[in-house]
């Protein structure tokens, strides 16, 4: 086991998790001039974000406005913060101003110093796998690059899939066409004398902040409205990818089932939301935003189809936003107020979908040629272990308790500890980048009063 100590702790801070809140409570740490670790599970930074089209209520591209806050914490871009991706968080201990974080660093195959994101290696692979960027609608690579503006932008071998491992349960040299292809020799297989998954690494810092994000609720299990079971039943990040320029259609939207462009779009709000069976809270009106501002772009890129959105509440509650519920209806989008009670196939091989439309008092059944699943936000798989490590609590809703709602909305109860963004409720992206500069304003006050003498305060 190899194990590194790094001691800043005065004057660093660990930022845990590399969405849009990490990536500001980082960025704004960085230009006090705190040193800031940057963890981040995934091989690149962004979050959801990343994946996301554009954004309501401005319809600007997501990507554009994320690209330039990942780029500015890239090596070359800011020398206070360090990026440490493909990275799991093992233990934390310590108390305010003196914690100690230790971190287990995934190995990726290829050396992030050599490779320069040319492709190469992706190109001659022959594993093609469901690729998670996309939402499994299009394919990846065994050795690949999570997507075109990844940052760092550096390959990254799925070891349990590469066929050098996979071959006998484990290393194989029957296939090597990627290190045939690497003009910079940055893919090494060579054994270490200890497995390079096993590289412990200690931070010191002085505060931590939680930005680790949510996940959205999967309605397959259950079937909501027969997804998984009818293909043109989608949900809103699929229909995110799809819609992209950067997405596997190239942003055309095509239903699943027979890739036409569907004339007939029926969007389902609160799937996995404001639900007893399910989760009893309110996602903070992003599904409703979320669905409205789908329906605008595909309104607005094609006149001629007819859009559903069937919702409980319209909850447009920020600036701009009942503006933009305006906006579409006067673009012919139709509001259907009631919650379907199924969608069913017919003969066509479209879908119907029934609902009581509780401002007429009548049981209609709307025939589309899409379904697109408002879903709502969940805990992720991370969350209950990182709670029970950092020893705060979580909420009613799964995500982490803040101190106080109104006093203290990035506190916790325990000292030196804060949270953002979405893994501390339900939010849009300008009320998560405004938690990710509160999180760091509150570090940095907490770094500053440190009793530490003739300690230097960052400028």
């Amino acid at each position: 086991m190899v194990t590194i100590m790094r001691d800043k702790s005065n004057e660093s801070v660990v930022v845990i998790g590399g969405g849009i809140a990490g990536i500001q409570a980082a960025s704004e740490l960085g230009a006090m001039g705190f040193h800031v670790y940057l963890l981040e599970k995934e091989p690149s930074i962004g979050g959801r974000m990343a994946r996301l089209n554009r954004i309501f209520p401005t319809n600007e591209s997501a990507i554009s406005i994320l690209e330039p806050k990942m780029q500015a914490l890239s090596s070359s871009g800011s020398k206070n913060v360090e990026l440490i991706t493909y990275a799991e968080i093992v233990d934390i201990r310590g108390s305010a101003g003196d914690f100690e974080i230790t971190i287990e660093r995934k190995p990726r195959y290829v050396d992030m110093n050599k490779c320069t994101g040319c492709q190469r290696c992706t190109e001659v692979c022959p594993v093609e796998l469901p690729d998670g960027y996309n939402e499994n609608l299009g394919t990846r690579k065994a050795i690949y690059i999570p997507h075109a503006r990844a940052v760092p932008r550096c390959a990254v071998v799925d070891m349990e899939n590469c066929l050098r491992f996979y071959a006998n349960g484990g290393e194989s040299e029957k296939c090597h066409a990627c290190i045939d292809a690497c003009e910079y020799n940055a893919i090494d297989f060579t054994p270490q004398p200890e497995p390079v998954e096993k590289r412990i690494e200690k931070l010191r810092a002085g505060a931590v902040i939680v930005a680790v994000g949510s996940a959205t609720y999967d309605p397959e299990p259950d079937n909501d409205y027969g997804y998984g079971l009818l293909d043109d039943v989608i949900t809103t990040m699929e229909f995110e990818r799809l819609t992209a320029p950067d997405g596997p259609t190239g942003g055309t939207l095509i239903r699943p089932s027979d890739c036409r462009e569907p004339m007939r779009v029926g969007f389902i709000n609160c799937v996995g939301s404001r639900d007893v069976r399910k989760n009893v809270y309110c996602s903070g009106g992003v599904c409703c935003m979320e669905n409205i501002k789908n329906a605008i772009l595909l309104k607005e890129k094609r006149p001629d189809v007819r859009c559903y959105i069937f919702y409980i509440d319209i909850r447009a509650v920020f600036r701009g936003y009942e503006e933009y519920y305006t906006r579409a209806r006067e673009l012919g989008i139709r509001f259907i107020r009631g919650r379907p009670g199924e969608v069913m196939k017919n003969e066509a091989g479209n879908l119907v979908i029934r609902v009581e439309d509780t401002m007429k008092g009548v049981v209609r059944n709307i025939e589309v040629e899409l379904v697109v699943l408002g879903t709502g936000f969940v805990p992720g798989a991370d969350i209950e272990r990182l709670a029970e490590m950092l020893n705060i609590p979580v909420a009613d809703d799964g995500l982490f308790q803040e101190r106080h709602s109104r006093a203290g909305p990035v506190d916790t109860d325990r000292g030196g500890i804060f949270i953002a963004g979405t893994a501390a409720g339900p939010k849009d992206i300008a009320f998560a980048l405004i938690q990710g500069s509160s999180a760091a304003a509150r570090a940095a006050s907490t770094l500053f009063s440190l009793p530490s003498p003739g300690r230097h305060h960052p400028q």
